[in-house]
């Protein structure tokens, strides 16, 4: 009954949603998970760059085993946000994710991600790509990964008719190392354009977390974007995002 709930909450996300602009799967899940694993993160936030606001946010993500090879995740959440006391907009996310197991060291990884974000801009944001990430150190309180991609990127605006429609190679470093009941996990994804090297977009997230007991874990996070072509109406290339909040934790 558990499953079936977790799944439902899904399909809706899925039917409603389009959100911020740091949307970051790879860093909230353990692969010692026998069935399924589900996170409730509410969160407030304070960001500096193209806009100066005050974010309040709830995101829903979960993992599930479809086998021990085939595995599903889902991302999912909504951002109030206020300027001035004000409130602005409400953005909507989500993306899923399936992955499959090569071996011990690799697996493959395809998604497909729906999203607004009002500090960007973005009207509609649409990516689906695929790619394949290995494991160079996989200690139990040290991990290191690399991953490689393509995806397909379309962005429709608020500001201009123009929508662009670009591939970008999407690469990632994940580094994650654990002592006691603290983590301390950095992850970096580097997207140039393959039409032009010069449209590089990099993100990178450094996540400092506390495990206060097996269900609950407070998180601060420090997120750094940039975007070298950044669309014409943003006056800077890059934004910086401060994180706060909890993630309650269900697993089988």
């Amino acid at each position: 009954m558990k499953r079936k709930s977790i799944l439902i909450v899904f399909i809706i996300i899925a039917k409603t949603s389009f959100s911020q602009g740091v949307i970051n799967s790879e860093k909230l899940f353990s692969h010692d998970v026998e069935q399924y694993y589900f996170i409730f993160s509410p969160s407030i936030d304070m960001q500096k760059g193209n806009s100066d606001v005050f974010e309040s946010s709830v995101q829903l993500s979960s993992l599930y085993k479809l086998t021990e090879r085939h595995w599903l995740k889902g991302t999912g959440g909504i951002d109030m946000i206020q300027e001035n006391g004000k409130d602005v907009s409400n953005d909507k996310f989500v993306q899923l994710r399936h992955t499959y197991k090569i071996n011990k060291w690799s697996h493959t990884f395809s998604f497909f991600q729906l999203q607004n974000s009002y500090s960007l801009g973005i009207k509609k944001r649409e990516l689906l790509g695929a790619g394949v990430r290995v494991k160079l150190k996989n200690k139990e309180n040290l991990k290191f990964d690399l991953g490689v991609g393509m995806m397909h990127e379309k962005e429709e605006y608020n500001e201009i008719t123009t929508l662009a429609d670009k591939y970008r190679i999407t690469s990632m470093m994940i580094f994650k190392y654990s002592f006691n009941s603290v983590a301390l996990k950095n992850v970096a994804y580097f997207q140039p354009d393959i039409n032009n090297i010069w449209d590089v977009r990099i993100l990178n997230e450094l996540d400092l977390t506390f495990e206060i007991n097996s269900w609950l874990d407070y998180e601060v996070n420090y997120i750094v974007r940039y975007d070298n072509e950044q669309p014409a109406f943003l006056l800077n290339k890059l934004d910086q995002y401060i994180t706060s909040g909890f993630n309650i934790k269900f697993s089988n």
